[in-house]
């Protein structure tokens, strides 16, 4: 009994964290960082974490010089960690998991971007669910708060990105995050 307790509080400890990190206005703490580093520690951890099944493989994928930009490095790790523990989640049976980062050259005028892309071989996700997935409380995993994508969503927007999502059901997702390098974020209100 005592297990079924101190699992149940940790659940809600979960999602009240979820929860809040979702809702409160975020405090940016703006700071070069270099975007090969948060995917190496976040790939050493996700290896470490209960979300690894046997079967799973965690890859990362580069370029060898150093992505750096500006940003908060809490909420990037963030991004990365909802985006790689779902992708996890929607492989049941193993299946490789690949964190991948690059700088996109800007168009006419335009700036260049950081790209932080999730690559899972998982169940895919139908078309007509797409659209949904960024909503609060829309989780399709019977673990997790259903807040993970929201939370991407939320800080993705805050920096003037944009998120997208290709989906093959049965073959796997990739999503693909792009973040401006010179936005400055302001403070959600």
């Amino acid at each position: 009994l005592m297990d079924i307790v101190l699992r149940e509080s940790e659940r809600l400890n979960d999602t009240t964290r979820s929860f809040l990190a979702y809702a409160r206005p975020q405090r940016f703490s703006i700071a070069r960082l270099d975007v090969l580093r948060v995917l190496n520690d976040a790939a050493l951890l996700l290896r470490n974490s209960s979300e690894v099944l046997e079967g799973h493989i965690i890859e990362v994928r580069v370029p060898t010089t150093e992505v750096a930009f500006e940003a908060d490095e809490n909420q990037i790790r963030q991004i990365v960690w909802n985006l790689a523990t779902n992708g996890l989640r929607a492989m049941r049976n193993g299946g490789r998991l690949t964190l991948g980062a690059r700088i996109e050259p800007g168009g006419e005028g335009g700036h260049e971007s950081v790209v932080l892309e999730v690559a899972d071989e998982g169940v895919g996700i139908p078309a007509d669910e797409l659209d949904a997935i960024f909503q609060p409380f829309r989780g399709s995993f019977s673990k997790g708060t259903g807040l993970g994508l929201a939370i991407v969503h939320r800080i993705v927007s805050d920096y003037g990105g944009e998120i997208q999502v290709s989906s093959t059901p049965g073959r796997g997702t990739t999503v693909r995050v792009r973040l401006p390098v010179r936005a400055v974020a302001t403070t959600a209100s």
